[in-house]
């Protein structure tokens, strides 16, 4: 089984989680956390959130979002798992790389990474904050040289926030260096679905994209 689900933010949104235990999942099952999982923080924090996501009792993958310590995470071993490169944070916990494609079930899923904060002012660089959250061209570069691989189409595509155009008429929030990095996937990208998460919202935006945060979607056939 597959799940996909928004900001998690360490332990503060981990109580939705919960409700996987009760379908006694393997390592064989899988969730992914459309950024802000927050898994990866302080030393402490970090020892203590891997128990509890480890708790979950199935694999987790994440990409990340704006609030992740990318010190920590630039830190962990490199990993090649279901065909994308990956940071191991734990036995069964990935951090998957932007631009990187992964395939699990035989579903592909492009995952980038990746949002500003609009917050950063009142946070301190390196303790609260990382200018490598930004998506930045390398990114984008690696993105499109595996896309061309598999001819620019994939069955979902999975980023943290989402393109400035679904921004700006559906949220109503501004445009930013992210967010405008991001519009070349519906010009370029044949998908099935979207998700993403970073707004807060469990919203369907249409019937290609859909904004997650407390809820948590099965991908079926």
């Amino acid at each position: 089984m597959i799940f996909i689900t928004g900001d998690t933010h360490g332990d503060i949104d981990y109580p939705k989680l919960l409700k996987l235990k009760e379908k006694k999942l393997s390592y064989d099952d899988y969730l992914i956390i459309c950024g802000d999982a927050g898994i990866c923080w302080s030393i402490y924090d970090t020892r203590r959130f891997l128990s509890l996501y480890n708790d979950i009792g199935c694999t987790i993958l994440f990409i990340d979002g704006n609030h992740e310590n990318f010190d920590m995470l630039n830190g962990l071993p490199l990993v090649e798992y279901k065909g994308a490169l990956m940071h191991q944070v734990d036995e069964h916990i990935f951090h998957i790389l932007r631009g990187e494609i992964l395939t699990l079930e035989g579903k592909t899923f492009f995952c980038l990474g990746g949002a500003c904060s609009i917050d950063k002012m009142y946070r301190t660089p390196h303790i609260s904050w990382w200018p490598e959250e930004e998506i930045n061209k390398h990114d984008i570069d690696n993105a499109i040289a595996n896309l061309e691989k598999v001819n620019n189409k994939v069955d979902y595509v999975l980023t943290h926030c989402v393109d400035t155009k679904t921004v700006m008429k559906y949220f109503y929030f501004k445009r930013d260096v992210c967010t405008d990095q991001l519009m070349f996937i519906d010009k370029v990208v044949d998908y099935k679905h979207w998700f993403f998460g970073h707004y807060h919202f469990d919203r369907k935006i249409n019937d290609k994209k859909t904004c997650l945060y407390q809820d948590i979607v099965e991908i079926k056939e």
